[in-house]
């Protein structure tokens, strides 16, 4: 990995530092601090500070934080201090922010979080050959979406856009003639006869089968960030090979955004929803999300005993007194709920939170959605 690959990487886990902090950023805005830093020529630790805090700062009450995690983070000797000796020779040092000491230690305690998986990362550290394919593929299919860098998430889009997802079929009530069956058509065979003169041949006919139709209702919350944009492009992959498909995002207002993704260009396609939704990494408000696809979409697009894949941790910002209602009223119009849920990476998940438990009285499968492995296995077994 280059120099310049292990900055944009570590200002990627200076942005989860804020997050963790409390601080909310959107993908726009760390798409935006990327680009800046590929763009300007940093001189100074003055340049790069205001690069990044134009970039992810927009309130002033979240000035106080920033600071800290940037004092705190950027002169940790144990990180990136040969990138800065490389990079950005004129950078001195700089005298610590005043914080409260709560503060300065959950600051810390993050920082400390992120040196411990970083020193883990290093020991798992994936190699490229000549041909620039993985030479520890194992290792990189198993690696968290949250824990990768955009090169590395692209790659995983690259692989997920490998699979063929093979929609399960349902049996239609229509009939089409099929010579090949048991079936006599009654129909065709007097057609036949009535052609040749009286003359009777049999024909045969068998059921219309067809793709189930499929729902995808994707989380776009802050607490999802990482896992969202995956699920987009995967939701462009089962729209191009399949075609009747819906997709909704929600965080604190749904949003339908099935005609965006009807474009062959997963990149376009990406782009037109990133500025037609407005409520990315924002919070999250299940029930009102499902009560407003109950009321409005329901009975327009269920029609016809669709499959629902529900993405999300489950993790309510909202009143969730009427989830259980507005969960049940969403199972009897489906023929099955698919809940995709990052949380089941954790060995140790127990559905502790009553929004959890609540979802989970309505649904039919409860599949961890993480890595590729995991993509691979729901299109296997799943779909």
């Amino acid at each position: 990995m280059d120099v310049e690959s292990k900055l944009l990487e570590n200002i990627l886990r200076f942005i989860r530092l804020l997050r963790n902090s409390g601080i909310k950023i959107g993908n726009q805005s760390s798409i935006d601090t990327l680009n800046s830093i590929k763009i300007l020529k940093i001189g100074s630790r003055n340049e790069f500070y205001w690069a990044l805090h134009s970039n992810l700062i927009y309130k002033n009450e979240d000035k106080e934080i920033f600071d800290q995690c940037f004092h705190l983070f950027w002169q940790n000797p144990k990180i990136l201090q040969q990138m800065f000796n490389l990079l950005l020779p004129q950078i001195g040092t700089q005298k610590a922010p005043t914080t409260n000491k709560k503060q300065l230690k959950r600051i810390s305690d993050n920082i400390q979080k992120q040196n411990k998986y970083l020193e883990k990362e290093k020991k798992d550290e994936i190699i490229f050959d000549s041909k620039m394919s993985w030479s520890n593929k194992s290792a990189f299919n198993n690696k968290d979406f949250e824990m990768m860098s955009l090169k590395e998430i692209k790659e995983a889009e690259k692989e997920i856009g490998k699979f063929l997802i093979k929609s399960k079929t349902q049996i239609s009530r229509r009939w089409r003639r099929n010579d090949q069956s048991s079936k006599i058509s009654t129909k065709y065979t007097i057609k036949n006869s009535v052609k040749n003169n009286g003359f009777i041949k049999l024909a045969f006919k068998e059921r219309v089968k067809k793709f189930r139709p499929i729902v995808i209702l994707i989380d776009i919350s802050g607490s999802m960030e990482s896992y969202s944009r995956i699920m987009l492009f995967f939701s462009h992959i089962l729209m191009q090979q399949h075609k009747d498909v819906e997709i909704f995002t929600f965080g604190t207002k749904l949003t339908r955004i099935t005609k965006f993704l009807k474009n062959k260009d997963i990149d376009d396609s990406l782009d037109k929803v990133g500025k037609f939704v407005n409520d990315w990494a924002a919070g999250t408000k299940i029930t009102s999300s499902i009560k407003d696809f109950n009321f409005n979409w329901s009975r327009r697009i269920l029609t016809q005993n669709q499959t629902l894949v529900l993405i999300t941790d489950g993790l309510e910002r909202d009143d969730s007194q009427n989830l259980d209602f507005e969960m049940n009223r969403l199972s009897l119009f489906t023929n099955n709920i698919i809940w995709l849920n990052p949380l089941l990476r954790y060995e140790k998940f127990e559905p502790k939170v009553n929004s959890i438990k609540t979802i989970l009285r309505h649904v039919d499968k409860h599949v961890p959605i993480h890595n590729i492995n995991s993509v691979k296995n729901l299109i296997e077994n799943i779909f």
